[in-house]
C-alpha cells in the first residue's frame, strides 16, 4: 500500500505504523491569532482557562482523534491521533496513523509514552469523547493509559461564551467566527472520514482522499492553540469581546463570584443593540445581581423597566416588584397592583402545568395582601 505524503514508517514498540511530523513557526496565524500568543498568557488567564492553579501550556499536549465511527468501546478504532506541542521556537504537530486495524495497537504504546512525558491535555470535546475512547483503546491493547491531568476541554467555556450568539459551537463555526479563519478546499466533512478510512484500510481508497483526512485533523490541532488563547483572555477580561457576547460573559463572571466584573459586563451588554429577548435577559441578570448585592432600590428601576416592556411570557420582574413593595416598603396597594398585573399576563399563557403553578402562587399572594388590607 502506498505511503501517505509526508509520512514515514516507524518501527515502534508495538509494531509498524505511520508518523507524520509538521513544524509551524510561532508566528503562524490561524486567522486573527498566532500560535505563539498562547505562550504569553498572564497567570490570571491561564488560571481561568484551566480552572486550576498550575497549568503549563508549554508542556501541554493538544490532542484530537479520528475514528472508524461512533460505535464505542471495542467496535471503534482510533486510526489517527494528532498531537500538538510547543517545542523551542515552533508548534509541532505529530500524527500517529494506522493503515489498518492492527496498526492502531502498534502506535498506542508510543503515543502513551509521549503524553506521559508531557504535562496535561488540551482538547475540544475531548473529556466526553476523545479521551474516554482513547483510554479504552489503551486498555484493550494492554497499554497503561497515561495521566492526562490536568485536562482542559475547550468546548464547555466556548459554549458558555458564544452559544447565545453563534448557536452551534462546533469547531468549524468557532474557527470562522471567533478566529476569523477559513480552511482551504482540501478540508473534508467529519462524517465522511470513517468511510474513507475503511476503504483505505481495504486497499480500495484514495491516497489523495486520506491526505484530506490528515489535513482535517492537522487543522483541528493547529487551531486549538489560538482558540485556547481567545478563551483564556476573554475569561480573564483581557480581551474585549464581541458586543453580542457581553451578556454571556457577565453570566460566566457572576457564576465565578466576580460580581463587579459581571455588573460591568451586563451594563456593556445593555449598551449594544440587542434583540428584545436578550435585552430583557441582561436586565433580569443585572437586577438580580443588584438585589443580591443589597442594592435593592437600583434593582427596582430595572424591574420597572422590564415590566414596561410587557413581555407577557415572563412575569419575574412583576413578582419581584410585588415582593419589594410588600416586604420592604410596606406599600401594600402597589404590591397588590403588581400582583394583579402579573395574574392578568399569566392568564394569557397556554394551558399547562407552568400556568397553573404560577397562577396558584400569585393567587396566594393576592389573598395574603387582601388580608393585610391592601
Amino acid at each position: 500500500m502506498s505511503k501517505l505524503p509526508g509520512m514515514r514508517e516507524v518501527d515502534g514498540r508495538g509494531g509498524r505504523y505511520l508518523l507524520r511530523t509538521l513544524r509551524f513557526p510561532l508566528a503562524h496565524r490561524q486567522g486573527q491569532v498566532s500560535l505563539g500568543e498562547l505562550l504569553s498568557l498572564s497567570e490570571e488567564a491561564v488560571a481561568r482557562l484551566a480552572n486550576a492553579d498550575a497549568f503549563d501550556v508549554r508542556q501541554a499536549v493538544f490532542l484530537d482523534t479520528e475514528t472508524s465511527g461512533l460505535a464505542g468501546g471495542a467496535g471503534t478504532i482510533v486510526f489517527l491521533t494528532g498531537v500538538g506541542v510547543f517545542e523551542e521556537d515552533a508548534y509541532v504537530v505529530r500524527q500517529y496513523f494506522a493503515r489498518n486495524p492492527a496498526e492502531e495497537r502498534a502506535y498506542l504504546p508510543d503515543l502513551a509514552r509521549f503524553i506521559e512525558e508531557r504535562g496535561g491535555l488540551v482538547t475540544f470535546n475531548g473529556r466526553a469523547f476523545d479521551w474516554p475512547l482513547l483510554r479504552s483503546r489503551f486498555l484493550l491493547s494492554r497499554v497503561i493509559p497515561p495521566d492526562e491531568h490536568p485536562h482542559v476541554d475547550l468546548l464547555p467555556p466556548a459554549r458558555q461564551l458564544w452559544r447565545s450568539r453563534l448557536g452551534a459551537c462546533n469547531f468549524g463555526n468557532l474557527e470562522r467566527h471567533i478566529l476569523g479563519y477559513r480552511r482551504s478546499g482540501q478540508d473534508i466533512p467529519s462524517w465522511r472520514i470513517p468511510g474513507l478510512w475503511f476503504d483505505f484500510a481495504r486497499g480500495q481508497g484514495s491516497v489523495q482522499e486520506m491526505a484530506r483526512v490528515l489535513y482535517h485533523n492537522q487543522e483541528d490541532i493547529v487551531s486549538m492553540a489560538p482558540l485556547a488563547h481567545v478563551i483564556a483572555t476573554t475569561l480573564a477580561g483581557e480581551r474585549t469581546p464581541h458586543p453580542g457576547d457581553w451578556l454571556a460573559l457577565g453570566r460566566v463572571w457572576q457564576r465565578q463570584g466576580r460580581l463587579h466584573q459581571a455588573e460591568a459586563a451586563y451594563r456593556r451588554a445593555l449598551e449594544a443593540p440587542l434583540p428584545p429577548s436578550q435585552r430583557a435577559l441582561a436586565m433580569q441578570e443585572l437586577a438580580l445581581l443588584l438585589k443580591r448585592s443589597g442594592r435593592r432600590e437600583e434593582a427596582v428601576l430595572w424591574w420597572e423597566a422590564l415590566a414596561a416592556m410587557e413581555l407577557d411570557e415572563d412575569v419575574t420582574a412583576l413578582v419581584e416588584l410585588a415582593k419589594h413593595y410588600e416586604w420592604h416598603t410596606g406599600e401594600l396597594a402597589r404590591a397588590r397592583a403588581w400582583t394583579e398585573e402579573a395574574i392578568r399576563r399569566v392568564q394569557t399563557w397556554p394551558t399547562g402545568w407552568r400556568r397553573r403553578q404560577i397562577l396558584s402562587e400569585l393567587e396566594h399572594r393576592r389573598q395574603r395582601l387582601e388580608k393585610k388590607g391592601a
